[in-house]
């Protein structure tokens, strides 16, 4: 009985041991190949199979965490919030024109959690501070090489991305898109590529020398207006989503 007991024993304690290993598994793509790992690793463990195959551009590198829903709730009250005002300010065509483009800007727009952490693999090495364990769950890991090119979305006729100019202000790219008749056209959002978010001033008067790294993203926001707070929400919420977007 008792050897039954112990054979009993060793089996409940071996199940528990690979229920604990399934439950901490740690899956990453990174590009287009995938890693399992069966504990929680560190940074540094994840980035070393790809991290000197290639002359990456960390400041562009990214990390998604993909069995998260948040942006895809983000992107459905945006969407539902857009449908509002477009029904609740039907006659106004100009703000109408301009609804529509970010509905279809919006639909387009691959999405999924962003961790804001600084990708690259000496900095992981080298700094605790930087090379933090994962969490269970599902990972999406770019690694880039330096990118030709700076996305423009928001209040323009469409999305579109444009060859990135070096030492460029980033209110030099205005001249590469059509923006809507309700763009606010005085100060532009900037999202590095890294996730940091910085304003630029566009016009004479308020114009600054901000320059957009290769692979960022720039927001033309829409005008806001007196005693209605809701395009201002709306500016607000469309910054928040890009920093989720999975770009190319």
């Amino acid at each position: 009985m008792r050897s039954k007991m112990k054979f009993s024993t060793a089996l409940l304690c071996s199940g528990l041991l690979l229920t604990a290993a399934a439950e901490s598994a740690v899956s990453v793509i990174i590009n287009d190949t995938s890693y399992q790992f069966a504990t929680n690793p560190r940074l540094s463990e994840v980035l070393a199979p790809a991290a000197l195959t290639s002359v990456w551009y960390w400041p562009a590198s990214a990390l998604f965490k993909l069995d998260s829903n948040k942006p895809e709730q983000l992107r459905q009250q945006l969407l539902q919030q857009i449908a509002e005002l477009k029904l609740h300010n039907a006659t106004d065509s100009d703000l109408v024109f301009t609804l529509q483009s970010l509905e279809r800007q919006l639909v387009s727009w691959r999405l999924a959690q962003r961790i804001l952490l600084p990708i690259d693999y000496d900095f992981a090495r080298t700094r605790p501070e930087l090379n933090p364990r994962f969490d269970d769950g599902a990972y999406l890991l770019q690694l880039k090489l330096r990118p030709n090119h700076v996305h423009i979305f928001g209040a323009v006729s469409s999305g579109t991305r444009v060859p990135h100019r070096g030492a460029v202000a980033a209110a030099e790219y205005m001249v590469s898109v059509e923006p809507t008749p309700l763009a606010k056209v005085d100060e532009v959002m900037l999202v590095q590529p890294d996730g940091k978010v910085q304003t630029v001033g566009v016009s004479y008067w308020n114009r600054t020398h901000i320059e957009a790294m290769p692979g960022a993203q720039i927001f033309i926001p829409l005008q806001s207006r007196l005693f209605n707070s809701q395009l201002e929400i709306l500016n607000q919420r469309l910054l928040e989503l890009a920093i989720h977007r999975v770009l190319s």
